[in-house]
C-alpha cells in the first residue's frame, strides 16, 4: 500500500489498529474476553430474588480490557451457583454504565441488604471510583475487596470496610503497571482498612509464585475473599433480623405455592 509515493510501513498499520481496538474496547463496543457487546445491563442484576441465603449484592471488576482476572468471574459463579448471594462480573472498562446502573437502581429502591464491590488491577482502581460516585449520593459500600490495585485512589468514607490482599514486588513497583500496591483511606475513622501484602503475610498458603496475572485465580486468595464477602453478609443479617426474616418468609411462601402447584 502507497501513500504519497511511499510505502506505509506495517507498525503504522498495526498501530492505528490498536488505537481504535483501544476506542471500541473504552466505549464498551467490544469485550475481548467474547461476551456480548452490552454485557452489564444483562449481568446486573437487582431487586432480591428467591433462594439466596443472604439478600445483597457483589459486584465484581476484572482487570484490563476484560481480559485478565478471570477469577473474577469465577469467585461470582461460586456465590450464584451456592445461593449465597446475588453476585456479577463485569469489565473495568464498563465501569460507567455498572455505575449508572447502580444508581438509578438505587433511585427506584431496587437494592436492598448489604453492597459488595472487589476488583482485581485496574478493576480494583475502578471499583474505588464506582464507590466514590456512589458515596457522593449518600450510597454506603458495605465491602469492598481489592486484589493488586495498581493505581489505587484514596477509599472514599461511604466504604464501611475495605481489605486490599496484594503482593509487593520491591525490583519493579515503581512502575505504575503490573504491581500490587497498599491503599489509602480518606477518613480513618469511618473505613476500617486492613491491607494483607502476601509477599510477607503468613496465609496459611504459599505465595512464592504468585504474580500479578495469577494472584485472583489463586484458590487461597479466592477463599479469604469469599470468608470477607461470608463475614460481612453475616453481620448485616445480624443487624437487621426482621428484615431478613420477612425476605425468608417470602421465599417460604413462593417454595410453598410451587410445591402445591407441581403436587399431582
Amino acid at each position: 500500500m502507497k501513500q504519497n509515493g511511499r510505502k506505509m510501513r506495517p507498525t503504522g498499520a498495526l498501530a492505528w489498529g490498536f488505537i481504535g481496538l483501544m476506542l471500541m474496547v473504552s466505549s464498551g463496543c467490544v469485550d475481548l474476553t467474547g461476551r456480548p457487546a452490552d454485557p452489564v445491563q444483562s449481568a446486573v442484576v437487582t431487586g432480591h430474588r428467591g433462594g439466596y441465603e443472604y439478600q445483597g449484592h457483589a459486584f465484581g471488576m476484572r482487570g484490563f480490557l476484560g481480559v485478565f482476572s478471570l477469577g473474577i468471574d469465577g469467585l461470582a459463579h461460586h456465590l450464584n451457583h451456592d445461593h449465597i448471594i446475588q453476585a456479577a462480573a463485569i469489565a473495568d472498562h464498563s465501569k460507567g454504565q455498572f455505575q449508572h446502573i447502580l444508581l438509578r437502581d438505587y433511585r427506584k429502591h431496587l437494592m436492598h441488604g448489604p453492597l459488595i464491590l472487589y476488583g482485581h488491577s485496574w478493576g480494583a482502581d475502578d471499583q474505588i471510583r464506582v464507590a466514590r460516585a456512589l458515596g457522593r449520593r449518600g450510597i454506603s459500600v458495605q465491602l469492598l475487596v481489592l486484589v493488586d490495585p495498581v493505581t489505587p485512589p484514596r477509599i472514599p468514607p461511604n466504604v464501611q470496610r475495605c481489605i486490599d490482599i496484594y503482593k509487593s514486588h520491591p525490583d519493579t513497583d515503581w512502575m505504575p503497571i503490573w504491581r500490587g500496591v497498599p491503599v489509602k483511606v480518606k477518613d480513618v475513622y469511618r473505613t476500617r482498612l486492613t491491607d494483607i501484602n502476601l509477599r510477607y503475610a503468613d496465609v496459611g498458603f504459599p505465595t512464592k509464585n504468585l504474580t500479578h496475572a495469577t494472584i485472583i485465580d489463586s484458590p487461597g486468595v479466592q477463599k479469604m475473599m469469599l470468608h470477607a464477602i461470608l463475614n460481612t453478609c453475616k453481620r448485616w443479617q445480624a443487624r437487621h433480623p426482621k428484615i431478613n426474616m420477612a425476605i425468608r418468609g417470602r421465599t417460604q411462601d413462593k417454595m410453598t405455592k410451587v410445591s402445591h402447584n407441581s403436587s399431582p
